[in-house]
């Protein structure tokens, strides 16, 4: 059984998210996705964040602030 990985994919203001070190990230989990996420809310940027799957980028949720 393969095990699932999660990225980040925020929406911005402006700009891209780039530089928003969360975006790379490969998260092992939901849970360590919503960690990253919260972190992403520290940039007054971002409006909202998507979660996942790393392999076909298919939806999981959206983290509000």
């Amino acid at each position: 059984m393969a095990t699932q990985a999660f990225r980040l994919r925020p929406t911005m203001k402006q700009g891209t998210a780039a530089g928003i070190p969360e975006t790379w990230i490969h998260y092992p989990s939901v849970e360590d996705a919503r960690t990253g996420a919260k972190l992403m809310y520290q940039n007054d940027r971002v409006l909202r964040v998507m979660v996942v799957t790393d392999s076909a980028g298919s939806f999981v949720e959206w983290i509000e602030r």
